[in-house]
């Protein structure tokens, strides 16, 4: 290669790294264009031109005119041209979802690559040590993909290293936001936010805005997960105004979706609704399928919390089919217990079994410790209601394993849950106090699942509640007040707008207990308000079958009110339990997890 084309190649490659890519593009074409060009320039731009097609989204036919020259690449053996197609081939497979080919070609040509590095001239080393850091963080994407996380781990340690070695920041900012990738889908949130907010210091700092948009995404979503939803939104939205600026469909189409999930864990369930069908016409637009699959099960989980099961499950269904065509395990998984949970919902035992069963065994499979207590916790709070006490031990001593395996305190409090769910209706106090006990410990912890909390809480409740009944003490009843005083602080920073309707509820039969009918009244219709304002429909029909209720027994309630009638009496007619069924139920739908895409 003559010096002066190599210079400008250079310089071609610089601004693919300053995301330049149209003037890149425009670059290297007027290079290929001109006379004289040794085999060997022509083949260099064919390359830098593909590499920037693809970044532009030209896959499919960067693709065929990649296979096409690969005979050529392979046989001059250059290092650097290998590299360039291998990169290529890698990042398609991963895109395209096709992980178990992409990881084919990446463990075929790793002896080759370190033979070829060999080879290498003393100018190029720098250059062959950027495209092997690339060529490893595709490879250790296609594992993360794969669920294979320790591989994937210790496959971006190595691209990080070579990107140390030659104190490339692109490279090293790179894989510092692939490494977050791997620990969150390890359950360490905040381990992930500490290498995205590595990776984002350099991007921001080399004025590497899309690139520094994809980190803030990642970023959004691991803000949702720990509850902090103001600052996800704010992070979510600065992404999307920088992808904005470079029209890039597919992204635009992620964030829109991730900011529909905030929207949907604020309770706000119709703005949530707007951004992921927008999200989703735009992935129809490309024909983006890991983004349609995402787009729909998130929609499903809209109808699903809007008391339409029947048209979640379709929804479900579709995103479900999408996830096998293209082999996500991970997300296949997820989504097995999504449909489980609505079988269950619709009074379909057995197939809710069949479902999270099916779902724990690709998380078993994939070694996806994290997703497996998802469903373990599901699976032991089914078999409780089923009394099988064989299945119960059986899930809950996988459980237990898997607590003492990994040091995540969110399985360890998965476990703990489950655990007191297991004995929280024994007939023997003593155990049940072991499970008030449990309980309250978790309530007490620092919140790192906002979900488990409320879970911890509304259990607590119930069994105080049922303790009331048979007591009629009033010491308890100021002591379930206050508890569900601290449940609706939680669903109103959360804007948990379901939970907060049903505590309303709850909160207008402990008021009517103690014969204040006025503020019984209040309640049922600030409850009645806010279900109606967030389309919550089967809530709001809950809560106006509750006044009519209060409307038809309004003479007995004026007479029990009259003669100051003693809580033993007033408890005996209310329906507490109906209340605190549902509030068990609204809280197992709005902590389902949702697919948040991490790119």
């Amino acid at each position: 290669m003559t010096e002066t084309v190599l210079k400008e190649l250079l310089r071609v490659e610089q601004l693919i790294v300053e995301e330049d890519n149209n003037t890149a593009l425009e670059l290297v074409r007027k290079i290929s264009k001109r006379e004289g060009l040794s085999n060997e320039d022509k083949l260099a731009c064919t390359l830098l031109e593909s590499r920037i097609d693809f970044k532009l989204g030209e896959r499919e036919k960067v693709l065929k005119k990649a296979e096409k020259i690969w005979p050529t690449i392979r046989k001059l053996e250059n290092p650097l041209f290998i590299l360039d197609y291998l990169i290529i081939k890698t990042n398609a497979s991963w895109i395209r979802g096709e992980f178990d080919s992409g990881i084919k070609v990446f463990e075929e040509h790793l002896e080759l690559i370190e033979e070829l590095q060999k080879k290498v001239p003393k100018n190029n080393e720098i250059r062959f040590k950027i495209r092997r850091s690339e060529f490893l963080r595709n490879g250790g994407i296609l594992y993360w993909y794969k669920g294979e996380l320790d591989t994937s781990l210790e496959i971006h340690k190595q691209s990080l290293a070579f990107g140390e070695e030659i104190n490339n920041k692109t490279s090293i900012a790179g894989s510092y936001n692939n490494m977050g990738l791997v620990y969150w889908s390890k359950g360490n949130i905040d381990k992930s936010i500490e290498y995205y907010n590595r990776s984002l210091s350099i991007f921001e700092e080399l004025g590497m805005k899309q690139k520094a948009a994809g980190i803030l995404t990642n970023l959004g979503n691991a803000y949702s997960i720990k509850g902090d939803l103001d600052k996800a939104l704010e992070t979510q939205q600065r992404s999307l105004e920088i992808k904005k600026k470079f029209s890039n469909k597919g992204l635009i189409a992620v964030s829109l979706i991730n900011i529909g999930v905030i929207f949907q864990l604020k309770g706000e369930l119709d703005k949530a609704l707007d951004y992921y069908q927008e999200g989703l016409l735009l992935s129809e637009e490309i024909d983006s399928k890991s983004n349609i699959a995402l787009a729909l099960n998130n929609i499903g989980n809209i109808f699903d919390l809007r008391g339409n099961p029947n048209l979640a499950i379709e929804y479900y269904e579709r995103s479900l089919n999408l996830y096998e065509e293209i082999g996500i395990k991970d997300k296949v998984a997820l989504l097995l217990v999504n449909i489980g949970a609505n079988c269950r919902q619709k009074g379909n035992i057995k197939e809710a079994f069949d479902y999270f069963n099916q779902s724990l065994i690709i998380y078993e499979e994939i070694g996806n410790n994290l997703g497996s207590s998802v469903v373990l916790l599901e699976l032991v709070q089914e078999t409780l209601e089923q009394n099988d006490q064989e299945l119960i031990q059986e899930y809950l001593e996988k459980l237990e394993q898997i607590n003492k395996s990994e040091n995540i305190r969110l399985i360890d409090q998965r476990f703990r849950l489950a655990k007191a769910l297991s004995l929280k209706d024994s007939s023997q106090s003593r155990i049940k106090t072991k499970a008030i006990v449990m309980f309250e410990q978790i309530i007490e912890e620092e919140i790192i699942d906002h979900s488990l909390t409320v879970k911890a809480m509304v259990h607590l409740s119930d069994l105080l509640i049922k303790e009331l009944k048979q007591t009629a003490e009033f010491e308890l009843l100021e002591e379930i007040k206050e508890l569900v005083q601290k449940l609706q602080e939680i669903a109103e920073e959360q804007s948990s707008n379901s939970i907060l309707a049903e505590i309303y509820r709850l909160e207008a039969l402990l008021a009517l207990a103690e014969l204040d009918l006025k503020e019984t009244r209040q309640l049922l219709q600030k409850g009645l308000v806010l279900a109606e304002e967030k389309g919550l429909e089967s809530i709001a029909s809950n809560i106006r079958e509750e006044q009519n209720r209060l409307t038809e027994q309004i003479k007995l309630w004026e007479e029990l009110q009259k003669r100051k009638a003693p809580l033993k009496e007033t408890l005996q007619y209310i329906k507490i339990e109906e209340s605190m069924k549902q509030l068990q139920h609204e809280e197992t739908v709005t902590s389902r997890k949702l697919f948040s895409l991490k790119i």
